[in-house]
């Protein structure tokens, strides 16, 4: 008579297990993306968009135009670095090119930043040098280069001194790069996937420049507080300029809006879920109890004791709690291979939340 009821619990069990499971997964993985270090500076950082098209700039003026822009930023009381960038970091933007080097072949992502940029983003150099005001568009193209660079396109040789080449595109001809310097690695387009080659050139040496740009503003002052002193600096000696502003660290957070509510709805449902199988084991154990009253009345009037009376019903409850437990883990190493592509910094059979 209970059989169908007692099927129904383990079924509630075992799915409860299942959401639970996934929901500890997509709150650790959505944890991890919080805490991970993407290889650069995210809290103090001001992004500046700046646009300055009505200024009707010739592109021999551009550069200089930037330069002096940055200048400006970095005299705001409080400000302590800033620099240009044609690829703000962790925003979902790529840009990259064909290279030949030692005679290998492949692809690098490729950024133009001004001098400052790697202190501005606390990007410390392991070897050679940084950008500096004699990197011109009149100097030798120079480049600095990531790890993942050096180890896939030079096998243990010292980067330094070494030259690329970038293959012909419209508007950015074949250039020759001289290597100067080496950094680590940093996370490129987002806080997922491997990190790809990477190469860093002097903005100056830019070849197609545009009358827009990238700033990264280092502060330890409020966000809000640095774009409100940027705008009013910035508006003030070129009003023809359109500024807008944006925390760095607030906007990489908003780029985990779909981890951030598959944390919460799954941890939600799991949670839920636990909550109606601990009632469902509970009211059929408790029913099946009630209607046994009498046959443990007569268990107790020939002899039984009160712990023999325990063990019999806990028994029963054990049983569909273990019935429902083995089938849970299955289906719920299962579901987290399934979403496997959905977690990150963690295996879908993660012992610890499975436990």
């Amino acid at each position: 008579r209970f059989s169908m009821q007692r099927v129904m619990v383990v079924l509630q069990i075992s799915v409860s297990l299942v959401l639970l499971f996934s929901a500890l997964l997509f709150v650790r993985s959505f944890h991890n993306l919080l805490t991970f270090n993407p290889g650069m500076r995210e809290k103090g950082i001001t992004m500046a968009f700046i646009g300055f098209q009505n200024a009707h700039l010739s592109q021999d003026h551009i550069e200089e135009y930037k330069r002096e822009l940055v200048e400006e930023i970095r005299s705001i009381p409080g400000v302590q670095n800033a620099a240009t960038t044609t690829n703000v970091p962790l925003m979902g933007g790529t840009w990259g090119h064909e290279v030949t080097i030692r005679g290998a072949e492949g692809t690098s992502r490729f950024t133009w930043v001004s001098p400052g940029y790697f202190n501005t983003m606390g990007i410390w150099l392991l070897s050679g040098r940084d950008f500096s005001r004699n990197d011109t568009s009149a100097s030798g193209r120079v480049a600095v280069v990531n790890q993942t660079f050096v180890r896939r396109y030079l096998n243990g040789v010292n980067p330094l001194g070494q030259t690329l080449r970038t293959h012909a595109e419209p508007n950015y001809p074949s250039t020759v790069y001289e290597i100067v310097g080496t950094i680590p690695d940093t996370k490129y387009e987002s806080l997922r996937g491997d990190t790809p080659p990477m190469a860093f050139a002097p903005a100056a040496q830019f070849p197609d420049p545009r009358p827009w740009t990238s700033i990264m503003i280092h502060s330890d002052l409020p966000a809000a507080t640095v774009a409100e002193s940027v705008k009013r600096r910035i508006g003030g000696t070129h009003p023809e300029i359109i500024v807008e502003c944006r925390s760095f660290e607030s906007r990489i957070q908003d780029g985990l809006v779909r981890e951030r509510i598959m944390a919460m709805l799954s941890g939600f449902f799991g949670v839920l879920a636990a909550v109606l199988a601990t009632v469902g084991l509970y009211g059929v154990i408790s029913y099946v109890v009630t209607r046994r009253r009498n046959e443990i009345g007569i268990r107790i009037a020939i002899g039984a004791g009160r712990g023999q009376v325990v063990e019999m019903v806990m028994r029963e409850a054990l049983l569909s709690l273990a019935a429902g437990v083995s089938i849970g883990i299955v289906l719920a190493v299962a579901a987290g291979r399934g979403a496997g592509s959905l977690l990150f910094g963690l295996k879908p059979y993660d012992p610890l939340p499975l436990g």
